[in-house]
């Protein structure tokens, strides 16, 4: 029976020895290249905003020229860009954050739009050449 026991663990030592497989390390180093090519495609995310103001800008697609106008929530001008070109854009307008009122305005019409800004928040607007606003929602940088 002793002997019966040492047969048996030296048959599993030699097939676990026979199942093994060895590589040339030829493969293994193209294997590796091949990790470290698809770990450069990943995407690394861009860094958080944190404390940047918020900021504002006018696309102006209209037949007319247009202002652009920024007033704290006490109603005082903060910022402004005046006759932006047809088919052009403003400045980037930078200003601090809280209730912000925006008001874009051409010869046709005015609109006023109140919005509570908050730090690394952008408002992109554009007028069509209908004098119409495309939105009147902040976006997060």
């Amino acid at each position: 029976m002793k002997n019966l026991l040492k047969a048996i663990a030296c048959a599993i030592v030699i097939l676990t020895c026979a199942n093994c497989s060895v590589e040339s390390t030829d493969t293994i180093q193209e294997d590796s290249l091949i990790t470290q090519e698809e770990t450069t495609d990943v995407e690394v995310p861009d860094v958080l905003c944190t404390s940047q103001d918020p900021q504002a800008i006018l696309t102006n697609n209209s037949l007319l020229p247009a202002d652009f106008e920024v007033f704290d929530q006490f109603g005082l001008l903060m910022t402004h860009s005046y006759g932006v070109a047809i088919g052009d854009s403003s400045p980037v307008l930078t200003f601090p954050d809280g209730v912000t009122t925006f008001i874009v305005s051409t010869s046709a019409s005015s609109k006023e739009i109140k919005i509570d800004m908050g730090n690394c928040m952008v408002y992109e607007v554009a007028i069509d050449e209908f004098n119409h606003l495309d939105t009147d929602v902040p976006t997060q940088l």
